[in-house]
């Protein structure tokens, strides 16, 4: 009986998820949603849930806030716009993963061979870099700083990852519609080597959980 209960508990999972991939939101229904009262938590995970088709331009942008959508929502309807642009943009092939670097990114460098805590002991810049729309850069920039464990490392975090020492990277992993789940490695941007990899779901708090999956592993690194 238990089991029975299970299998129906996951199909109907299922098929909310894929219920929830073939909706398509727009500012009309953010703003709608806004304006019955839905708390913006909710709208956050609709969001991130269902596919988009966003006008995020200036004049779109001033009607979501003159109807009282929450900055935190405007914010990630940016985010998406921004990670459905960067995908079109560029053609990546990898699984999970962004292996391919844009063309403004080709910079060479002489193969150096360190050691992986080398690396990151070195590092003083690091970079978030996604092939998923989650989570957020900011709520994962945010979930990062607030861990105690992040501050012993004197890493500033900046936008792009030419211009770190190190880079995180994050997608999430094709066909895990049910478990959600979400990979990351950390990478030296000059010689390539993976410094450190990790998974977890998006179950809770995906930033948090990448938060501290992240400095888990790199204090694993350390020796710490």
């Amino acid at each position: 009986m238990k089991n029975l209960v299970k299998i129906l508990f996951l199909n109907i999972c299922l098929v909310l998820s894929i219920d929830a991939q073939t909706e398509t939101l727009t500012n009309t229904t953010i703003i709608e949603m806004s304006k019955i009262g839905l708390d913006k938590e909710i709208i956050l995970r609709k969001i991130n849930d269902a596919k988009d088709n966003f006008d995020v331009s200036a004049n779109a942008l001033i009607d979501l806030k003159k109807a009282n959508v929450a900055d935190e929502v405007i914010a990630l309807m940016l985010e998406k716009s921004e990670t459905k642009n960067n995908q079109n943009n560029s053609k990546e092939t990898s699984q999970g993963y962004s292996e391919n670097l844009p063309n403004n990114e080709n910079k060479q460098f002489s193969p150096t061979l360190v050691s992986v805590k080398d690396a990151l002991l070195n590092a003083r810049t690091v970079a978030i870099e996604k092939s998923s729309l989650n989570p957020s850069r900011q709520g994962l920039e945010k979930a990062l700083l607030k861990r105690t464990e992040w501050q012993k490392y004197n890493l500033t975090l900046v936008r792009y990852k030419q211009d770190a020492d190190i880079y995180i990277e994050i997608g999430f992993v094709p066909l895990s519609i049910i478990t959600h789940r979400y990979v990351f490695r950390i990478y030296d941007r000059r010689s390539g080597a993976i410094i450190t990899a990790g998974e977890t779901t998006s179950w809770g708090s995906l930033s948090e959980h990448l938060a501290r999956e992240i400095t888990q592993k790199m204090d694993k690194v350390l020796g710490k």
